[in-house]
């Protein structure tokens, strides 16, 4: 904040707010933010008036601030937010951040003006990039309970199951085990239904021939270690794509290194599946970083991906949902993801479930 000449910053992101403070609890369907002064006083936790005892007991080294519902937010922040003198007007503030509502910005906006806003969430980000000794045991728990989930899920998925059904048995099986709630719902679909993504599951039941694809994560105070598998029906033949997958995925394991940017990862494993398909393959990434997480996503709101133009330099200790999905009209559907943890000697996963898995015999 010095460096970049910051008054205050005001952070709205649920998982920012978390790693800064420590608050995690299911309020941020309404507006809170954390109010830090570059001057070093204690920051300022601003939230629903109901909120004071879970600050107490999660951000105790916090202030609180707690305005009623029918108070404007907005005047809130702006009365705990340090002086701003002249020359002070920089504030820092999240504009990529799902939880600062428009109304909200434009009212604190209005009421600082003349006031300088300073995109932050790099800064943010950047904080948070290399994982800590702490996180990286929450996050291998996590990558446990998301295995757990994932044997409950194939073991629900007999010949012929509800979508509902399996993914109930697999948030029971984490849940049972110790995992937080996760951020986001596990998706369970088959691969006829595979691009239609986000969709936790599809009405009706999944039929004897079908291929499935499941996505999860059990969660670790709050740190979520996504795990992907496709599942074929007992007795089918692989496809093409099934080995393609799996080449896939060793690749972006081989080009994780220290020192190499997240481009370069993007670019080995789309030449390492284009070699086996025969022809140029692209997808927008093949991978993004995961930790902290709430609802609505497992990761935190902006996307940093392992992308075709993303420059950024890999780092021992950073935590990345790698995926490897091919979809081919000529080799067929398969898709495999897991979490790895960036080292000094190159890519440890942190979900171990088998790649290649059969759906049970119907009970």
């Amino acid at each position: 904040m010095e460096e970049q000449g910051l008054r205050a910053l005001v952070v709205t992101g649920p998982e920012e707010i978390s790693y800064l403070s420590g608050l995690a609890n299911q309020g941020h369907f309404v507006f809170i933010a954390l109010v830090v002064d570059a001057a070093g006083e204690p920051a300022t936790l601003v939230a629903r008036e109901m909120e004071e005892p879970t600050a107490a007991a999660q951000a105790s080294t916090c202030a609180f601030a707690g305005y009623g519902d029918s108070t404007d937010p907005a005047e809130l922040v702006r009365e705990v937010l340090p002086g701003l003198g002249r020359g002070e007007r920089r504030v820092g503030y999240q504009p990529g951040s799902l939880s600062f509502p428009v109304a909200v910005w434009r009212g604190l906006d209005e009421r600082l003006r003349p006031v300088s806003w300073v995109d932050c969430d790099q800064l943010l980000a950047e904080l948070q990039a290399v994982r800590s000794e702490r996180e990286i045991n929450r996050l291998r728990q996590a990558g446990r309970l998301s295995d757990i989930g994932m044997r409950a899920g194939v073991a629900a998925a007999s010949i012929e199951s509800p979508g509902g059904q399996v993914v109930g048995a697999i948030e029971h099986a984490m849940l049972a085990a110790g995992s937080d709630y996760p951020g986001f719902v596990p998706l369970v679909r088959s691969t006829e239904q595979i691009r239609q993504e986000h969709v936790a599951w599809v009405p009706g039941h999944l039929s004897e021939g079908d291929t499935i694809f499941l996505e999860l994560s059990g969660a670790c105070a709050r740190y979520h270690a996504p795990l992907g598998r496709t599942v074929r029906p007992r007795g089918s033949r692989p496809e093409r794509a099934d080995e393609i997958s799996r080449i896939g995925l060793a690749s972006i394991q081989r080009a994780m290194r220290p020192g190499r940017a997240a481009g370069d990862v993007y670019r080995e494993w789309s030449e390492a599946v284009g070699a086996e398909l025969g022809h140029a393959y692209t997808r927008h990434h093949c991978g993004y970083v995961v930790g902290l997480g709430f609802p609505p996503s497992w990761m935190a709101g902006r996307v940093a991906s392992l992308r075709p133009d993303n420059s950024t330099a890999l780092r021992a200790g950073m935590t990345f949902h790698i995926q490897s999905w091919i979809l081919d009209p000529e080799a067929g559907v398969y898709a495999l993801s897991d979490t790895a943890l960036l080292t000094r000697d190159g890519c440890e996963l942190l979900t171990q479930t088998p790649h290649d898995l059969v759906r049970p015999a119907g009970r």
